[in-house]
């Protein structure tokens, strides 16, 4: 799509009036369009041939049988988001032929490749969780969040019966749990390069990674940073999907296997979280009320209360509410949505000093990147045990 037509196109957030509610409607049907297009694989099945595609054939790729009709029409679709192109055999043809699905091809676009399963971005599997029909479904108790507040239980826990990360643990749930901590890689991807280039982490001996998930985050940091050695933490059933990667994040990084481990434990549980100089908490905080997260940044202090004190860094990645950020909007609806899936919140830069406070931290500095995340320093000093 040329510039000029994008220019075109504009955003439900900045439009006035009934064309404002029109834009979100037809964007949430557009957003349906894609994540269809994601959850089927359909990326995939065209990244796989190296010349470009009819619907038909498309449909009948690795034995499917699909209905070529509606597969046409849903490329057509998300052709406009630049997914893919279509390709006309000519103008006439794609004006009056009556079984374009025959005729019309369509080839992957560069943004349509960040959908496959392999891409490193993670993008497919972001789409396939926020998008997708659990998000969805919890959602549709908001309004009697609203009502009710957590009288009934946040929305997640209404829609399915427990929490979300119990959720995520259930044997039966693997799959969608593969989804979960793909789409957090997808998160830190987007916020990474930014975090490497306003934090120096050169200085710290170990950096343990507090419910780091598959080590995405750390692993770009040990390659940043050679003196570094780190740790991946989080909860046993994570740490062993972590360990079935093949390649696993490190090793696609060549990171030397002494540099780095997998340790399982509980960040509610001070005892099981490993000792260390440092920690990053990304995305994590916000995961939870003002009282788990105080537990959380104190149990951190007491995992290092063995031996004389000692300062002990922590960096919080976190979407910040900041005053007049343009950028807040972001953050201003992830609120929500943590709110709804964990009853838990996103913060402004006084409830984190706040926290820290509570928690036995003092903030050093807080990192704005050009996005809409920040990096919160701060550190706290250890209490020998008696």
């Amino acid at each position: 799509m040329a510039g000029q037509e994008k220019d075109l196109i504009l955003s439900p957030l900045v439009i006035d009036g009934l064309p404002k509610y029109m834009s979100f409607g037809f964007h949430r049907c557009m957003e349906r369009a894609v994540w269809t297009f994601a959850e089927l694989g359909i990326a995939d099945l065209m990244a796989a041939h190296k010349v470009s595609l009819t619907a038909t054939e498309l449909s009948q790729l690795n034995g499917n049988d699909w209905n070529a009709e509606f597969l046409y029409r849903l490329l057509r679709a998300v052709a406009d988001a630049d997914i893919v192109k279509e390709l006309s055999v000519s103008d006439l043809n794609s004006q009056c032929d009556i079984c374009p699905e025959r005729v019309n091809h369509f080839q992957l676009t560069d943004n349509g490749l960040f959908l496959t399963s392999n891409h490193p971005s993670k993008a497919r599997d972001l789409i396939r969780l926020e998008l997708g029909p659990i998000v969805h479904r919890a959602s549709e108790y908001q309004p009697r969040l609203i009502q009710h507040g957590t009288k009934y239980g946040n929305s997640f826990e209404q829609a399915f019966q427990c929490g979300l990360f119990d959720y995520l643990g259930k044997d039966e749930n693997k799959e969608y749990s593969t989804i979960f901590n793909n789409a957090m890689i997808a998160y830190s991807n987007d916020c990474i390069q930014a975090i490497c280039s306003l934090v120096d982490f050169s200085h710290f001996e170990k950096l343990v990674d507090i419910a780091g998930g598959f080590g995405s985050v750390l692993s770009f940091l040990l390659e940043k940073h050679p003196t570094l050695n780190g740790i991946v933490f989080d909860l046993a059933h994570v740490i062993k999907d972590a360990h079935e990667q093949h390649p696993n994040e490190f090793q696609k990084r060549n990171i030397e296997p002494n540099r780095y481990q997998f340790v399982s434990g509980d960040m509610f549980k001070s005892e099981t979280i490993p000792q260390s100089d440092s920690y990053i908490l990304k995305f994590i905080i916000h995961d939870w009320n003002d009282e788990d997260a105080v537990m959380i940044l104190k149990n951190i202090l007491t995992a290092n209360k063995s031996g004389p004190p000692r300062s002990i860094t922590v960096f919080i990645v976190e979407m910040v509410i900041l005053p007049n950020e343009r950028h807040n909007w972001f953050a201003r609806v992830m609120d929500i949505e943590m709110l709804s899936l964990l009853n838990a919140k996103e913060r402004t830069t006084a409830e984190y000093v706040n926290l820290l406070k509570e928690s036995g931290y003092e903030l050093k500095k807080l990192y704005r990147t050009d996005g809409p995340y920040s990096i919160i320093e701060a550190t706290g000093t250890t209490v020998t045990s008696n």
